[in-house]
C-alpha cells in the first residue's frame, strides 16, 4: 500500500451496461466520432442527472440518433450545451435553445479546451442545482488526431481540481479510459472480459512510476514504469480474478477494452 494516496473501487461497467445505474452520473458528448450501441448509450443518457453536449458534439449527437433511426423528439434534450461554438451550426444551436430545458453557455476562452471548459460548467451546474454526482461518462473516441487524444488526457489530469472526487471515465467505441491517482485501487472486471482475454493497459504519466498489481496475466511487482522503459500495454487478465488491484506511487492511465460487452446481451457480464 502506498500510504497517503487514494484507496478506490472502480466499477464503470456497472453503470455503463446496467439498465439502472447504481450512482448518479453525468454524460458529456465531445466533438468526436462515436459508435456505441443505442441500447447502451441511450440508457446511459436517459438515466443521467446531467446531460451535456460540447460544441460540435451536439451535432454529432443528433446525427448519431438519426443514423440509428431514433426519434430525437422523444429523447431527453441536453441540459447544457457549452463550448466556443466554432463547430456548431446556428440551426442546431437554435433548435435546442428554443426549448425550456437546455441551457446554452458559450465559453470563448482559448486557454482551455472545450472539454476542460465543459467540466467547469458541469461543476457550476451541480453547485447551482445542488446536485450530487459520483461519476462523469465522457463519450469520445480515441482515434484521429493525436494532439486531441493527448489534450483529452490532459483534461483528465485537470479534472480532480475541477470536479473534486468525481470519477471521470472516457468512453470510446470499444474501450474505457481513466486515471488512477497514486494509491491503492480495485478495478472490477466483468466475467465476459476475463473469459475473452480483452486487452488492458497501465501507462505512466510521470517518470518513473512504481506499481504492483494482481489479477493480470502479466502482473507488476514494484515494477518501474516509464517511457523508454517498461510500459504495460497489451496486457490482459488472469482469467480467474474478478478484479484487478493496482498500487501505484504516481498517477497511471488505466485503459481497458470493452468490445466483448458490446456484443449480445448487455446484462450478462
Amino acid at each position: 500500500m502506498y500510504r497517503g494516496g487514494t484507496s478506490e473501487i472502480w466499477n464503470p461497467c456497472q453503470d455503463l451496461f446496467c439498465s439502472y445505474p447504481s450512482a448518479g452520473h453525468a454524460v458529456l458528448i465531445l466533438n468526436t466520432e462515436f459508435n456505441l450501441p443505442p441500447s447502451i448509450l441511450l440508457n446511459l443518457w436517459n438515466q443521467a442527472k446531467v446531460r451535456v453536449t460540447v460544441d460540435g458534439g451536439t451535432s454529432r449527437w443528433l446525427s448519431w440518433l438519426k443514423s440509428h433511426h431514433l426519434d430525437y423528439e422523444g429523447v431527453h434534450p441536453p441540459d447544457l450545451i457549452t463550448g466556443d461554438m466554432d463547430s456548431l451550426s446556428k440551426d442546431v444551436l437554435d433548435y435546442f435553445a428554443q426549448n425550456q430545458v437546455t441551457k446554452v453557455v458559450k465559453t470563448p476562452d482559448q486557454n482551455n479546451t472545450d472539454f476542460t471548459k465543459a467540466l467547469i460548467e458541469l461543476n457550476n451546474t451541480c453547485i447551482a442545482q445542488n446536485l450530487q454526482l459520483e461519476s462523469v461518462f465522457v463519450i469520445a473516441d480515441t482515434c484521429g488526431r493525436f494532439d486531441q487524444i493527448i489534450a483529452n488526457i490532459n483534461t483528465l489530469c485537470k479534472a480532480p481540481k475541477i470536479l473534486k472526487k468525481l470519477k471521470v471515465y472516457q468512453v470510446a467505441s470499444n474501450s474505457i479510459t481513466w486515471l488512477l491517482p497514486d494509491g491503492d485501487h480495485t478495478i472490477q472486471i466483468p466475467s465476459k472480459l476475463r473469459k475473452s482475454n480483452e486487452w488492458c493497459a497501465l501507462i505512466p504519466l510521470k517518470s518513473p512510476t512504481y506499481a504492483t498489481t494482481t489479477g493480470l496475466k502479466w502482473n507488476l511487482n514494484q515494477s518501474k514504469l516509464e517511457f523508454g522503459g517498461l510500459v504495460s500495454t497489451s496486457n490482459t487478465y488472469d482469467g480467474v480474478s474478478s478484479a484487478v488491484t493496482v498500487s501505484n506511487d504516481n498517477t497511471l492511465i488505466w485503459s481497458m477494452g470493452i468490445e466483448t460487452l458490446l456484443d449480445g446481451d448487455k446484462h450478462k457480464f
